[in-house]
């Protein structure tokens, strides 16, 4: 019997097989041609020795060949794990080392790169463009394996936002119910056509966009990374009715749409993930649409969302929402307790902990790490957020990216929030700096609204000083014309705040915490 992963399709299978479900710069295929080609796929995958539990790795940029290995690898019960493909080769060769695939399936420029570095045979690194040609000259179906719905499925690797990347293991289970879960929450049906531009190696791509959409019956449009002149283009040209992309890029994406006066109708839901929305990117993001952007947070652990504002209903700027279908969350204190409510039923800020079957198997090879991310069936997820009476959580910070002065927590997301309320700043990074007497200090990096007139600290103490406690307050101000990203796309905060601590060294001073 398959499980629920193995027939994502049957929904566009029985009510549209021949109605397009995926298009891309390469083609489009109906829900029946997405079907046969997966086929196609386990049955190459088969003949090259893949059986149920092996892994099998790719790193592609989005298009039809990482559909089909994904959807492939579901009906085989092999482990799919897709790798971001801005990693080098070495950074590739090291996963491999870790997880020890079957096969690496590359394009086949990178395949001579990468292949002298893997203590792999010749015949397990194969060009993936091949064996998707060799499907679609193949008739032959495949049955499903029988596999349990807690088997092994899919291989995430976190941004490493914090440190690390770990390697996530997920199982058919939890995978379709993070896959339906935003299905649910973003409220796809099979009239919706949706932009999906993330990578597809990460689950903000896959399962938060992707295979919640094609589940629906939804047509998808697929890319990779559009610019906002990109974007908007392929908007207008398909009709796009929804559209996720994350925070920092959205504050690209409404600043092209206010400098080009575009209008785009057709959008029903764009949601902002990744980092917090700023509240004045907010405000200028429904003066353009008359309606606001979605905010969610969610974690690789979690397969997608925990947490998004309603579709329905009233939004509350700067909110993450309110939990996600079939998903509970409990905040608790330092001691791992719940927090005590108040008579109105808010919370004060606690650490997250979630609770859904879309929760991970656990870390690759990582027992100690995962004994100490999962409590009694719940996750920990190192997320800071307070409750309001109505239910709505608000994201505090994370709490490894916590700044820690003079005994005194500090959220950077709560000091970026009053730099991107400033005219003269277009977008910030704060950062904690080791400091001899405070123990930490706050660092904001700035790319300024007007690069020929960047602000100065002195400019913008009046403004702190309205909105921040005093230990709050930025030490040093450092002006980039723009903020890095790592390999999701998110600000790179650990290589910037390496930068902060090569250029402040130690030059902060402030006084006692306020």
């Amino acid at each position: 019997m398959s499980t629920q992963l193995q027939d994502l399709l049957q929904n566009g299978l029985n009510h549209s097989p021949d109605r397009e479900a995926l298009r891309t710069n390469q083609g489009c295929w109906t829900f029946a041609e997405l079907d046969r080609l997966a086929d196609g796929v386990a049955a190459g995958l088969s003949q090259r020795g893949v059986m149920p539990g092996d892994r099998v790795l790719w790193s592609l940029v989005n298009g039809h060949p990482a559909l089909l290995l994904s959807l492939a690898c579901h009906r085989l019960g092999a482990v799919a794990v897709p790798v971001a493909t801005r990693l080098t080769a070495v950074e590739i060769a090291a996963i491999v080392k870790r997880v020890q695939p079957a096969l690496v399936l590359v394009p086949p420029e990178r395949r001579q790169v990468l292949s002298p570095l893997l203590s792999l045979p010749a015949s397990a690194v194969i060009d993936a463009d091949a064996l998707i040609a060799e499907a679609q000259r193949s008739e032959r179906r495949w049955a499903a394996a029988d596999v349990p719905p807690d088997h092994p499925a899919l291989l995430l690797f976190t941004s490493g936002s914090t440190g690390q990347p770990k390697g996530v293991l997920h199982s058919h289970r939890s995978c379709w119910t993070s896959i339906d879960t935003s299905r649910q929450a973003l409220g796809f049906t099979e009239e919706d056509v949706v932009l999906v531009g993330k990578p597809l190696s990460h689950a903000g791509g896959l399962q938060t966009q992707l295979l919640p959409a094609l589940m629906a019956g939804a047509r998808v449009v697929l890319t990779m990374r559009p610019s906002p002149a990109e974007a908007v283009a392929l908007i207008q040209r398909h009709q796009v009715s929804e559209y996720g992309l994350l925070a920092s890029d959205l504050l690209d994406f409404v600043d092209h749409l206010e400098v080009t006066e575009t209008r785009l109708p057709s959008l029903r839901t764009v949601i902002g993930s990744g980092d917090s929305v700023p509240h004045e990117l907010q405000e200028r993001f429904q003066a353009r649409f008359g309606w606001p952007a979605l905010e969610g947070c969610g974690m690789t652990e979690v397969g997608g969302y925990y947490a998004m504002q309603p579709l329905e209903g009233p939004r509350r700027f700067g909110s993450i929402g309110r939990p996600t279908p079939g998903t509970r969350v409990r905040l608790l204190d330092a001691s791992g307790v719940d927090l005590a409510g108040e008579p109105d039923g808010s919370q004060a800020a606690g650490q997250v902990a979630v609770q859904s079957e879309s929760l991970f198997l656990g870390y690759w090879q990582d027992p100690d790490a995962t004994e100490a991310s999962l409590s009694d069936g719940w996750l920990l997820t190192g997320d800071l957020a307070r409750r309001d009476a109505d239910g709505f959580l608000w994201f505090v910070g994370r709490s490894k990216l916590m700044i820690v002065r003079r005994g005194s927590n500090i959220a950077p997301a709560e000091v970026e929030e009053v730099l991107d309320d400033h005219p003269a700043i277009h977008a910030s990074v704060v950062v904690g700096v080791p400091h001899p007497r405070d123990g930490a200090v706050p660092v904001a990096w700035v790319v300024p609204a007007d690069p020929a007139d960047p602000p100065t600290l002195e400019q913008l103490e009046p403004h702190f000083r309205s909105r921040l406690a005093a230990d709050r307050h930025p030490v040093a101000l450092l002006i980039r014309d723009d903020l890095p990203r790592n390999l999701t796309g998110k600000f790179d905060r650990q290589r910037l705040a390496e930068e902060a601590c090569q250029r402040v060294q130690h030059r902060a001073t402030g006084g006692p915490a306020a």
